[in-house]
């Protein structure tokens, strides 16, 4: 990605904090997976691969889209973001899962002053990127729910949910009954990073909130990465993506504050005019064909629905220009070097 000259009347940003879920720490794109054009889905991969100490399971890697930013702009990443984090589960508290603790966490408690993270003050960000609201909803629950679904439908054993007319319980229960407290989350957490700074007496730090990339096809088509699922199960599946990202915004722009703005990723699966969503010959996200009934422990991989460095490349590129408008980028000669980093920085969750 090449930088344009600097612009003058633009601050210099040097130091960007990452928060968030496992978009956000490049989830999926260490595994190894490779793209099969002739067979039309994924190949390899290793599910036992080891990824950055020193919070191994929050899946962290140097192809995330707030290091491709940070580097364009020439600034120091730190990155805490989580793969599985929640804002209960990650942001305010230390991320657990049955019992074993992945991270302290991202940012703490503002309201008891519990759990705040030191490396957060330290890094003393300029801008702060914030990917959440995915796991807060519980959507890998969701997924998973419909494609049991869908194998117990087909065996005349269930009637079909996970469809517009019966979304089922675990929607309505996880994601559609949970969407104002995730609106309540968002409102939190925002205001904590502004009331964090004023107590620090520090320059109160710009914020983008990103939407999520959508890989499913809109019109329900079947293909080696959507075939657990039946196709109307795909499109209301897309439809809530579509709808998270419509909470995400709207809760963002009724603050109609000039700090905080939203980077629409929704698109990143396309480029051009080229598709790169699931069942497109070159997907930017890894899809359910991971999955083989003939290796068990394929489906302990979280790589699906993660973008891959290619996706990774282009949410950052939808981000940048968000950015853009409070910092100039690096001169040519500095977007070449790699940015320095703290050890928080591209290595760690």
């Amino acid at each position: 990605m090449d930088s344009p000259q600097q612009d003058a009347a633009l601050e210099q940003l040097s130091s960007v904090v990452q928060l968030g879920d496992s978009v956000a720490s490049g989830e999926g794109t260490l595994y190894g997976y490779e793209w099969d054009s002739s067979g039309q889905d994924w190949v390899g991969g290793n599910i036992n691969a080891r990824w950055p100490e020193p919070y191994p399971d929050c899946h962290t890697s140097q192809y995330a889209y707030g290091n491709v930013v940070a580097t364009y702009f020439g600034a120091t990443f730190h990155q805490y973001a989580c793969t599985g984090a929640t804002f209960d589960n990650g942001i305010s508290a230390a991320e657990t899962s049955d019992g074993t603790e992945y991270r302290p966490a991202e940012f703490g408690n503002w309201d008891t002053k519990a759990d705040l993270n030191a490396d957060y003050d330290a890094a003393a960000p300029q801008l702060v990127l914030l990917t959440l609201g995915a796991d807060d909803v519980q959507f890998v629950s969701i997924v998973e729910d419909c494609i049991k679904n869908a194998y117990a439908y087909y065996w005349d054993l269930e009637v079909e949910r996970c469809v517009d007319h019966n979304p089922g319980s675990t929607i309505q229960t996880d994601f559609l009954d949970y969407l104002p407290t995730l609106e309540q989350n968002y409102g939190t957490l925002l205001t904590w990073i502004k009331e964090r700074a004023q107590a620090e007496n520090a320059p109160e730090p710009k914020i983008i909130v990103t939407t999520y990339p959508n890989p499913l096809p809109p019109d329900g088509a079947l293909c080696n990465d959507t075939n657990y699922l039946y196709a109307d199960q795909i499109k209301y599946l897309w439809s809530l993506v579509d709808q998270l990202n419509g909470i995400i915004t709207e809760t963002v722009d009724a603050l109609d504050d000039p700090n905080v703005a939203v980077a629409d990723i929704s698109g990143a699966y396309t480029a051009q005019g080229t598709s790169h969503i699931w069942c497109s010959d070159d997907p930017w996200a890894y899809g359910l064909s991971i999955y083989s009934v003939t290796s068990p422990s394929s489906f302990e991989s979280q790589a699906p629905f993660h973008p891959t460095p290619d996706g990774q490349e282009s949410v950052a590129e939808h981000v940048i220009p968000v950015v853009h408008q409070w910092f100039a980028p690096a001169t040519p000669t500095d977007s070449e070097t790699p940015v320095s980093t703290d050890p928080e920085s591209t290595t760690t969750g």
